[in-house]
């Protein structure tokens, strides 16, 4: 939806209208986040909105509990490194993806923590970036 669009929808949804002014005002402002990010950043938060969408609630409470927590503490050029690895299997098909995140040479040069948690976002098809 266009911002224009979307304001319309929120002004007139009544799930929305019953929601504290607070949190009214804090998805206002994450959609005007949203807005500015660029156009790539945006594709990469749709994809992980469908992935996120599509995990069952054991998935997502290990995904924020553990997987998310290790990859925050990771120094920067660590983070940088899985994103990257993980960009790679944008496109891939479901079986090509497998075989990447089952191939040793994939996780080459990381540590046991780094591997784990590519792995893991890479099973979830999620992308650090915009939202993760």
């Amino acid at each position: 939806m266009s911002p224009a669009e979307r304001e319309h929808f929120l002004n007139n949804n009544e799930k929305f209208r019953s929601l504290p002014k607070q949190q009214q005002d804090q998805i206002k402002q994450n959609f005007e986040k949203f807005d500015k990010l660029s156009p790539k950043q945006q594709d990469t938060m749709k994809r992980n909105a469908d992935a996120l969408a599509n995990m069952t609630t054991e998935q997502r409470e290990n995904l924020r509990t553990k997987v998310l927590p290790q990859l925050r503490t990771m120094p920067a050029d660590r983070r940088q490194e899985i994103s990257q690895r993980l960009k790679s299997l944008n496109g891939m098909s479901d079986a090509e993806r497998n075989q990447k995140l089952n191939d040793p040479n994939f996780y080459q040069g990381l540590s046991p923590q780094e591997h784990d948690v590519l792995k893991q976002l890479g099973e979830y098809k999620l992308t650090p970036g915009a939202g993760v």
